[in-house]
């Protein structure tokens, strides 16, 4: 048998009721007494009675911002409403009133504006180009009799529209004393009226407003043929001149040998 000092092992139970008796014991928070509300309803109205001047008990001002007539929402306000007094003058013009247009006033009024800024593009200029006038010259030969006449009309050097005919055709000419045009060949004045639209498509009419009022320039650096509109100010590059297909004939053999 064991000696009487030594101690017994401790249960689960009893090991557990010593630790929860070891742990520390909350403190206990203290309760506040709560005022009766008639005595806090006199202390909050008295805190935030204002002044007689405007002003709290602490000495801060307790009117709106809104009361100052220099505060930036009035400000704001007074620009506001003197602009739009400003836009209901601009718009005293009873025409603008109006609640409804039809299509014949508000053209009738775009075209009084056009007449009072800018009369040159209010009408519009129409040419009448005149056919060319075409004749036979002996039994191989076409006589372009107004050629002059249609390039002043055009407002082209007859240089330029000589070279362009020359390429089209395929053929020789060229300009006699009285400014005509001669070619060798027989051709019909429809033959020659449809080069001549085709002319005026590539090298005199905008293609912005398609005026022909134009004028054919050539730049030295680029050596390109510009044309500029003097109405509407548009410019663009024309391509050049070139040739087509040339048979060789008789004539040139003839004319290649005697140079050699």
């Amino acid at each position: 048998m064991g000696s009487e000092d030594e101690t017994a092992p401790l249960t689960q139970e009893e090991a557990e009721m010593a630790m929860l008796l070891s742990l520390p014991k909350k403190k206990k928070k203290k309760k506040t007494k709560k005022l009766p509300s008639s005595v806090g309803d006199e202390g909050a109205d008295k805190k935030n009675k204002p002044s007689g001047d405007g002003s709290s008990g602490d000495g801060v001002s307790l009117t709106s911002p809104d009361d100052d007539d220099d505060c930036p929402s009035r400000v704001f306000q007074r620009s506001q409403i003197s602009s739009d007094a400003t836009l209901a003058g601009c718009l005293a013009d009873p025409a603008d009133r109006e609640a409804s247009y039809t299509y014949s006033e508000l053209l009738d009024r775009v075209l009084d504006s056009i007449h009072a800024n800018n009369p040159d593009l209010a009408e519009r200029k129409r040419r009448k180009m005149q056919p060319p006038q075409i004749q036979k010259l002996g039994t191989k030969k076409s006589l372009w009799v107004n050629f002059q006449e249609v390039c002043t009309m055009l407002r082209r050097s007859p240089e330029h529209v000589f070279a362009f005919f020359m390429a089209e055709l395929g053929t020789e000419g060229n300009i006699d004393g009285n400014h005509r045009l001669v070619i060798r060949g027989r051709y019909q004045p429809r033959q020659i009226e449809i080069l001549l639209r085709k002319y005026i498509v590539e090298y005199v009419t905008c293609q912005m407003c398609r005026s022909a009022n134009t004028e054919l320039t050539k730049d030295s650096v680029s050596r390109l043929y510009f044309c500029r509109c003097l109405n509407c100010g548009s410019n663009r590059s024309v391509g050049a001149i070139r040739s087509g297909y040339h048979a060789t004939s008789r004539a040139d053999r003839r004319a290649a040998r005697n140079k050699t």
